[in-house]
């Protein structure tokens, strides 16, 4: 027995376009809802991104603030030093010279700055999340400043292992030693000698060396102190700006 299969009239140029529009429109759909997709999650990725910088810079602030602190005291102690190092001094002077150049010679007080979310930024190839060009703008100068900063206060601790060597020439060691009083292995406090302890040469040549190297160390520190401000400052913007864009 025949099987009659029933036939199909022919589709017409109208049905043709219908299908061809359906299957457009939902090929479009789904590409504009995978966008949109991906919009979503990118702006909540570059809002958490700000969220950690904003954390980020308050602690840098903090860190800014406290090297500021130690870099005042060891202004303060180069001061002090060319003070007391005056010829009419000099001799009368000998424990709070002992006192001020262990001070500026102590190698301690350097504060890392935060870096998590700028080098989720740079290394992770974020900084094409931030859609803000400005705040993209500020990060890549603020980086900079960073930079600038962090080479700076790592040149000036070398500044500081010159003044050690200094101290070296011009101070009996055994003097620091008597007057450190440990409070655990690695800490002490620092101990101003109670008696007059002499230099180790008051000739004038020897003295102006020394005086030399106090008196670059402490424009050094003014230098650093200047990038503290100026970094703080940028800082400070930089914050207000990412709270008005991303809150």
């Amino acid at each position: 027995m025949e099987v009659h299969h029933p036939h199909h009239l022919p589709k017409n140029w109208k049905e043709y376009l219908k299908e061809f529009l359906m299957l457009f429109l939902a090929i479009s759909l789904g590409f504009f809802a995978e966008n949109l997709r991906e919009h979503f999650v990118e702006q909540e990725k570059e809002h958490q991104l700000m969220e950690s910088m904003l954390a980020d810079l308050d602690k840098n602030q903090e860190l800014l603030l406290s090297q500021k602190n130690a870099l005042l005291k060891r202004n303060s102690s180069c001061d002090s030093i060319a003070y007391f190092l005056e010829p009419s001094r000099i001799k009368q002077s000998g424990s709070t010279l002992y006192f001020h150049a262990r001070k500026i010679g102590v190698y301690g007080s350097q504060f890392p700055l935060a870096t998590r979310s700028l080098d989720q930024l740079k290394n992770g190839g974020m900084f094409r999340l931030i859609h803000k060009t400005d705040i993209a703008d500020s990060l890549s100068a603020y980086d900079n400043l960073k930079t600038q900063y962090e080479q700076s206060i790592n040149w000036y601790f070398d500044n500081v292992k010159l003044i050690q060597e200094a101290n070296k020439t011009m101070f009996n060691t055994k003097v620091f030693a008597f007057n450190t009083q440990y409070t655990s292995t690695y800490e002490f406090n620092q101990l101003r000698p109670q008696d007059n302890p002499a230099l180790l040469s008051y000739q004038q040549q020897d003295l102006d060396k020394y005086y030399n190297s106090v008196y670059y160390l402490k424009k050094h520190t003014e230098t650093i102190l200047r990038n503290i401000d100026q970094l703080t400052s940028y800082s400070e913007n930089l914050k207000l700006a990412i709270r008005k864009y991303y809150h």
